[in-house]
C-alpha cells in the first residue's frame, strides 16, 4: 500500500511501548499517516449528588492527564505524519467512529491481559473491535515489545463454503495482507494453517456404525488425503500469485476443531501474529462465523491480525 492511515488506539490497561515498537516500524516515511486516538469514559449524566460529580470529575482530569502522556509518548519522535484525538465515551464505539472517519487501513490496539491470566486475553473492547469495527484490527499482545518475526495465516476450505465466491475473496484479502505485513517486517516465509475435521467422524465412531478401527482410519485417511491436496493447491496458488513479493508460503494442516487446533498451531509454529479472517452476523460466509471466531481468539497466545470480508459495513457508521 502506498499510503497507510494506521490508527492506533490508547486506553489507560494499554503497554504503549509494545503498541509504539510496532506502529513505529510501520509507520515511515512523508505518505505514512499515524492517528492516535484516546478515549475516556464520558461522566454519567445520571450523577447528581454534588460530591459524587466533583470526585466523578477530579477522576476524569486524572484519566485524560495519563491518557495524554500515553498518547503523546506514542507518537514521539514518529516518522510519519500525526494526528492526535482525544475522545470521550465508550472506547469500541469512539475508536470505530474514528477509524470510519479517517478512513483508516487498520486499527491498532494492545491486548486487555497479558497471556497467562486465567481470564481470556482480550476484553470487551477488543472484541467489538473485531465483531464491529470494518477496518481490519491489529491487537498486540502486550508483553511482545517487538515487531513480528513469524507470521501465520488461517484459512479455510474455500471449495466446501457456503459461498465459494464470497469465501475466495476473503482468502485473497487475507494472503495480500499477510504479504503486506510480512514485507514490512522482513519475514520471508508466511505460514498457512488449515484446520479440518472428518466429516462425520463423531457418528462413524459411535458403537452403532457397525464400523471396525481400521475402516474408520481409511475414511480418516481418505479425508486428510483430499484436504491436504486442497491445501496445497492453495498454497502453491498463492506462491505463484505473490511469486515478486518475496515471501513465500508454507502449509500446516492439523486435525482438529478450529477453535482449539489452530492456536495449537500458532504456538507449535512459533507465531508472532495470526492473520485470520471474520465475518458479520449476516451470515456472509468467510474463514470463521460467528463463535469459532472470538473461540480461537480467546485461545491465543499471540497477536492477531483480524480481516473483514468485503462490503462488511459497520452498524456504527450510519450515525457518522
Amino acid at each position: 500500500m502506498p499510503v497507510t492511515h494506521a490508527l492506533v488506539a490508547v486506553d489507560h490497561d494499554d503497554d504503549v511501548a509494545c503498541l509504539k515498537t510496532v506502529a513505529d516500524r510501520w509507520c515511515h516515511g512523508e505518505d505514512s499517516h499515524l492517528i492516535v486516538v484516546g478515549v475516556t469514559p464520558a461522566l454519567s449524566s445520571a450523577m447528581t449528588n454534588p460530591k459524587v460529580v466533583s470526585l466523578a470529575k477530579d477522576a476524569e482530569g486524572m484519566m485524560l492527564n495519563d491518557l495524554r502522556d500515553r498518547v503523546e509518548h506514542l507518537s514521539a519522535d514518529a516518522d510519519a505524519q500525526v494526528d492526535l484525538h482525544m475522545l470521550s465515551g465508550r472506547a469500541a464505539d469512539e475508536i470505530i467512529k474514528a477509524a470510519i472517519l479517517h478512513k483508516a487501513d487498520f486499527v491498532m490496539k494492545s491486548a486487555d491481559r497479558a497471556v497467562g491470566e486465567k481470564a481470556p486475553m482480550f476484553g470487551a473492547v477488543e472484541k467489538k473491535l473485531i465483531r464491529k469495527c470494518p477496518a481490519p484490527v491489529w491487537i498486540v499482545r502486550t508483553e511482545q515489545n517487538r515487531a513480528p518475526e513469524r507470521i501465520a495465516v488461517a484459512v479455510d476450505n474455500t471449495e466446501t463454503a457456503a459461498n465459494t465466491a464470497e469465501a475466495e475473496l476473503l482468502a485473497a484479502s487475507l494472503l495480500k495482507q499477510s504479504v503486506d505485513l510480512a514485507g514490512r517486517f522482513d519475514v520471508d516465509v508466511i505460514d498457512v494453517i488449515h484446520a479440518w475435521t472428518p466429516h462425520g467422524i463423531g457418528f462413524l465412531k459411535h458403537p452403532r456404525s457397525g464400523l471396525s478401527d481400521r475402516d474408520i482410519q481409511n475414511y480418516v485417511d481418505e479425508w486428510e488425503g483430499i484436504t491436504a491436496k486442497w491445501l496445497n493447491g492453495f498454497v502453491a496458488d498463492a506462491n505463484d500469485r505473490f511469486a515478486k513479493s518475496g515471501v513465500s508460503f508454507k502449509p500446516k494442516l492439523v486435525m482438529g476443531e478450529a477453535i482449539s487446533a489452530i492456536p495449537a498451531a500458532a504456538k507449535d509454529l512459533g507465531a508472532d501474529l495470526l492473520v485470520i479472517g471474520s465475518a458479520n452476523r449476516s451470515g456472509v460466509p468467510g474463514l470463521f462465523i460467528g463463535n469459532t471466531a472470538e473461540g480461537v481468539i480467546d485461545r491465543l497466545g499471540c497477536s492477531i491480525f483480524v480481516v473483514k470480508p468485503a462490503g462488511f459495513k459497520s452498524v456504527l457508521a450510519p450515525s457518522l
